[in-house]
């Protein structure tokens, strides 16, 4: 062996460190009076990732919105955040900044708020108006501003939302929560839930393939669509 090889033996290439989920949900359970919503629910979304969840009740749908924006935490479980968990519509008592930013008090001062304003045509003097009393045709401009928002500031976006979902930006995430499985066809993972508890999980092929509960739901509702 020659000397000069000595070291080449014990290098190993170098590899960036993989990026944290977004969010991450171990064995996570809620109740309410009693019942059952979420059962021992493990779930992670990734960036540039599209998860939907099917099978829920309007109840645990509004229980696991609360628990992703921490307004409520688990019965049994744990969650870890990497990023605030912002919903798709933002709410309509935010204002403007607050909906493009996701911090309850942003700067006023903050130096990326004023090009992307520019550049998805909103207006400066919005930025502390409620939603609520902007124009409702402007919804299209505040989603474009707030990932290009986060592309200039290095923000990863969690976004969870009950309707079908945007076109994937880069480092967002995506959790669509829906009783409609002709709305998760595009996501990347697909999890099914009787009574709060997964029961099946894939794509949209897999799942359709397997010919199991999600197969004969999505049929019900192209039947009934």
């Amino acid at each position: 062996m020659r000397l000069s090889d000595r070291g080449r033996l014990h290098r190993t290439p170098h590899t960036t460190p993989a990026a944290p989920p977004l969010i991450e949900l171990r064995d996570v359970s809620l109740t309410h009076d009693r019942t059952t919503l979420v059962d021992h629910l493990d779930l992670t979304v990734h960036e540039n990732e599209h998860v939907a969840l099917i099978g829920l009740t309007t109840t645990a749908t509004t229980a696991l919105a609360h628990l992703l924006t921490g307004r409520t935490t688990p019965t049994h479980g744990h969650v870890t955040t990497h990023t605030p968990a912002q919903h798709f519509t933002p709410h309509p008592h935010h204002t403007l900044a607050q909906a493009l930013t996701g911090h309850p008090n942003p700067s006023p001062l903050d130096p990326h708020l004023p090009p992307t304003l520019a550049a998805t045509g909103l207006d400066p003097r919005d930025l502390h108006t409620p939603l609520a009393r902007l124009d409702h045709r402007l919804l299209t401009h505040i989603h474009h501003a707030r990932t290009l928002y986060a592309l200039r500031t290095g923000t990863r976006l969690f976004i969870h939302t009950t309707d079908p979902t945007p076109t994937r930006t880069p480092h967002t995430g995506h959790l669509l929560i829906t009783p409609h499985p002709t709305h998760t066809r595009g996501a990347d993972r697909i999890l099914l839930l009787v009574q709060g508890r997964v029961t099946e999980t894939g794509t949209h092929r897999q799942l359709l393939l397997r010919g199991g509960a999600y197969a004969r739901l999505y049929a019900l509702h192209r039947h009934t669509g």
